[in-house]
């Protein structure tokens, strides 16, 4: 009778630990096309292209906004999280955390109109999970 509750049990658990694997499966999956293979930031704006082979990209004089966002988990969450740099509906570019200082990003942000440099370290300072704008274009 034991082993019969027993296997019932294993029955009734199994499509559980299925689904859990899967969505665990998934995750990781997105993640890796999520990867960044390249990142370029230079005079012209920023340039990312993924593992997927999707790519993001924004202009400096259609940036509209740059935002931080920090991060413990998700697809950016073991790189801290991620610089947003925004321009339309259709054009933006993530700079993962754990590269801004290899790209010279902060340099090319302090050229933009009303940049403060200030506001920028406290983002990157705040404890995940955390979003904060730091700048935004004037008018």
């Amino acid at each position: 009778m034991l082993t019969v509750g027993w296997l019932a049990v294993v029955l009734m658990m199994s499509p559980v630990v299925v689904l859990l694997a899967v969505a665990r499966n998934e995750a990781h999956r997105r993640e890796l096309r999520a990867a960044t293979v390249e990142l370029r930031v230079d005079e012209f704006g920023a340039r990312r292209v993924l593992a997927d082979g999707r790519e993001e990209a924004v202009d400096w004089g259609e940036l509209t906004e740059v935002e931080v966002v920090t991060a413990e988990r998700g697809p950016h969450g073991r790189h801290g999280g991620v610089v947003v740099l925004a321009g339309d509906a259709t054009r933006g570019c993530l700079v993962p955390l754990d590269q801004v200082e290899d790209t010279d990003l902060v340099g090319y942000l302090q050229l933009l109109p009303g940049f403060d440099v200030q506001r920028l370290i406290e983002a990157l300072g705040r404890k995940a999970p955390s979003r904060s704008t730091v700048w935004e274009r004037p008018g």
